[in-house]
């Protein structure tokens, strides 16, 4: 009864002011953490239906450093490199409680994609939403899994996620509410998922040495290697593919499945006008649902996954094997033998999807201009830092200590790199040393390199960002992930092979060079941003908050990449005497990458 009344309040302030405020149903939002579905059974992977109960589903979670059966050394939770699947019906209460087992070491996790509709201090982001979780202590998440769709959570730091601490997030709807469900026959999440991963030689966390030289030695699907994950399918019938690409590096895969074809349907969690293709490619951090139709001859066929970038050269497979059939001889037969039978010039990517929403708007936007490139900072040696920023210093210009790691620069938004604040932003904006701040736009006025770089919204508005990977530094691509929204991708574009200046785009942009897709743009929460060239996104600002616009592939060792799109709000005291207290506790800054 509890959580019903939470949702009638929720949906009474939606319908009253046209947003959901935090303070509307604050005080009943503090029964997320207790259990409203007593008599259901503990499972929440099951057929979601109409006019049911929502579920509390509660995992937990122990963090910690383990050999797995295959005796590789990982980061597991409970054992498991990746973590536990998370199935659940939308509007389910998801709890988990996290407890941290590696010494010495501080984690979050993040709920990639989870848009966190009323529980923003949910988000996972150490110093931003939360206080890290130190060694020996535990942590207990809690949100209502609210927008269906393919999603999944991970550590906060590249380093532990790479490691093992991922999983795959599912949130289910009753059928006759998806969109597409006449295209196929079974939509199973936790069997048909295939989340892609790299693995390194040796663990990436606690590693102090300069980890931007050890590349990724091999793809794993679902962890499973040596092509050991099987899809089972019927011939006739038609399967719902979730497809993950979980590396934390910049490594951009394509998906192809032999002698069938891939339907599009959805991307990061929200559904498209369907495009049939033969190949997908997927950034870090993206996500997308195919469908897969099993009319072939009964057999054998190879899940082909490859990958460029930091990743270039390595291959995964797996195999989808039709009901009845031996597939022992596959394993036999060329079992190296990675020969693609499709062309992999052309995949179909996220940015090329059309939503399946009319999404055209005349309202006015606010434009944001983020340049993106890799700059070497020159420093003197005995300006290097060891240690976080504290008010026990004099006060001079901060050079963190991985900067003499980069020797080929470190990338950069605007010209600066992300400083993560002194004390939790969304818990107690007041706390946050203003000297730290910089605002983007404004970020000349800041003398250090790092500084928290703070994009101003308020409720209501319409961002236009302009992400402009400018290319003097680099020939790079790079992907951005937004926290708690979703954006409009309405263009993307190459400046052929020159670099693209903010002078030069706002020149294309003047002279109406740039196309814009204002009727169906797809809406993402991950999208890539080309090299030498751009990618326009708009965000419409419906909920308070501080969420991290970042690049967290720009590398495993540079210093972070971010923007804080921060939108003012009050929590009340009700939330904030259940959620941790950081005290005096300041993290060294290079665990925050």
């Amino acid at each position: 009864m509890k959580l019903e009344v939470c949702f009638l309040l929720m949906v009474t302030s939606i319908s009253n002011n046209g947003k959901a405020s935090l303070e509307s149903f604050a005080p009943v939002n503090t029964h997320l953490f207790e259990d409203t579905t007593k008599s259901s059974d503990t499972s929440c992977y099951r057929p979601c239906k109409f006019n049911v109960k929502p579920r509390r589903c509660h995992y937990s979670f122990d963090i910690e450093p383990t050999i797995l059966q295959n005796g590789r050394p990982s980061i597991s939770i409970n054992g498991m490199a990746p973590g536990p699947p998370i199935s659940v019906c939308v509007n389910d209460v998801v709890v988990v409680e996290v407890k941290n087992k590696i010494p010495n070491q501080d984690i979050s996790i993040h709920w990639h994609g989870v848009e966190q509709k009323g529980t923003p201090y949910m988000d996972g982001v150490p110093m931003v939403t939360q206080c890290p979780i130190s060694y020996g202590t535990t942590y207990k998440y809690a949100f209502i899994a609210s927008s269906p769709g393919t999603y999944f959570y991970h550590a906060d730091s590249v380093a532990h996620q790479t490691d093992g601490v991922y999983g795959t997030l599912a949130v289910i709807q009753p059928q006759p509410l998806e969109p597409h469900s006449a295209l196929y026959d079974y939509d199973r999440s936790n069997e048909n998922t295939i989340m892609i991963a790299a693995k390194f030689p040796e663990l990436l966390t606690g590693n102090l040495e300069d980890v931007v030289r050890k590349g990724p030695t091999n793809l794993v699907i679902n962890e499973d290697e040596e092509d050991s994950f099987k899809l089972f399918v019927m011939p006739g019938f038609a399967y719902r593919l979730r497809l993950i690409n979980a590396i934390a590096i910049e490594c951009p895969v394509t998906v192809s499945v032999d002698q069938h074809e891939l339907l599009v349907i959805a991307t990061d969690g929200k559904p498209v006008k369907p495009l049939a293709a033969r190949t997908v490619q997927l950034y870090p951090g993206e996500r997308m649902d195919v469908v897969v139709r099993a009319t072939q001859e009964v057999g054998g066929y190879w899940i082909n996954v490859r990958s460029t970038g930091a990743c270039a050269g390595l291959s995964a497979r797996s195999m989808m094997i039709y009901s009845g059939f031996n597939y022992t001889a596959m394993l036999h037969n060329g079992q190296n033998d990675v020969a693609p039978d499709v062309d992999q010039s052309s995949p179909v990517s996220g940015h090329q999807l059309e939503s399946l929403l009319d999404t055209s708007t005349h309202q006015k936007v606010t434009p944001v201009y983020l340049g993106i490139d890799r700059n070497v900072i020159k420093f003197k040696d005995t300006d290097n830092e060891f240690r976080y920023i504290s008010d026990a210093i004099p006060k001079k210009p901060f050079y963190p200590a991985s900067l003499s790691l980069q020797e080929t620069g470190v990338v950069q938004i605007n010209g600066k790199n992300f400083l993560y604040p002194n004390f939790p932003i969304l818990l107690k904006p007041q706390g946050v040393k203003a000297d730290s701040v910089c605002y983007v736009g404004q970020e000349s006025k800041h003398k250090d390199p790092q500084c928290l770089q703070i994009v101003k919204a308020v409720e209501g508005e319409l961002l236009e960002i302009a992400l402009v990977n400018e290319g003097f530094g680099s020939n790079d691509s790079y992907t951005f992930h937004l926290h708690g929204y979703s954006m409009l991708v309405v263009a993307t574009g190459q400046n052929a092979d020159k670099p693209l200046s903010n002078e030069e785009f706002h020149k294309l942009d003047a002279d109406q060079k740039i196309n814009r897709n204002l009727i169906n743009p797809p809406i993402k929460d991950t999208v890539v941003v080309p090299n030498k060239g751009y990618t326009i996104i708009r965000v419409r600002i419906d909920k308070p908050g501080s969420w991290m616009l970042e690049c967290r592939s720009c590398g495993q060792s540079s210093i972070p990449a971010a923007v804080l799109i921060h939108v003012p709000q009050t929590l009340p005291k009700t939330i904030t005497h259940l959620l941790s207290k950081c005290g005096s506790y300041r993290p060294p800054d290079v665990l925050l990458n």
